[in-house]
């Protein structure tokens, strides 16, 4: 049976409006642990579907407010809900269009549900319109069964972390950050995208300043 385990994470500017993006990745159970997620900065978060991400609003019977794709998984768009429909032939992926209906409703923290779980390429794909829409937004936040992904253009202060793993990433390029309450601190310092910053542990309230860029904080689930 998988664990239902949330994080404390509170950002350096908190929003006000959050909302909850369903990907075709996503399970039941990574919607419902984002919707939890998204309830601690907003007690009714948006739910946007993209394509695909349909069927685990379904699964756990909720419709979403708003529901974006070009119907290449979902084939028809669910009934009585508004729908941004995108040409199959598009330069960009229905999860980046979602971000960007996301902005244009006002929403400061999106939590997703499926960055991870999909089609390789499309996790790839993810991860890197995460890192290029962070600078517009409070926070982007990626929870599932196997741990948490932030990603912020400013910081985060996380608590209930002592002795646990936290790797912090540069994403989409070089970053400038610090980073204390981990064994292992970092004072402005310049992170190039790759393993710098990987395996640290948690001493106490974890605390990540980002001075330019965008950077990830990483909490792996215990194995067990």
């Amino acid at each position: 049976m998988k664990r239902r385990i949330t994080i404390d994470v509170r950002l350096v500017r908190r929003g006000r409006r959050a909302a909850v993006v369903a990907l075709e990745g996503g399970s039941p159970f990574d919607l419902r642990l984002a919707l939890e997620y998204a309830r601690a900065y907003d007690r009714a978060p948006l739910l946007l579907a993209v394509d695909g991400g349909i069927a685990a609003c379904r699964a756990i019977r909720r419709r979403p407010d708003l529901f974006v794709g070009d119907l290449d998984s979902a084939r028809t768009p669910p009934p009585r809900v508004r729908a941004v429909i995108y040409p199959a032939e598009k330069d960009f992926s229905d999860f980046s269009g979602a971000l960007s209906e996301a902005r244009a409703m006002g929403v400061d923290i999106v939590v997703v549900a499926g960055v991870l779980g999909g089609r390789l390429d499309h996790e790839w794909g993810n991860l890197l319109e995460v890192g290029a829409a962070a600078p517009g937004f409070a926070g982007i936040l990626a929870p599932s069964s196997r741990g948490l992904v932030v990603v912020t253009a400013r910081g985060a202060r996380v608590r209930k972390l002592r002795g646990r793993t936290v790797s912090v990433f540069a994403l989409g390029g070089a970053a400038k950050v610090s980073l204390r309450g981990t064994r292992w601190t970092l004072r402005r310092r310049e992170l190039a995208p790759g393993s710098l910053g990987l395996s640290n542990v948690g001493v106490g309230v974890v605390e990540l300043a980002v001075h330019r860029g965008v950077a990830a904080l990483v909490f792996p689930e215990p194995r067990g």
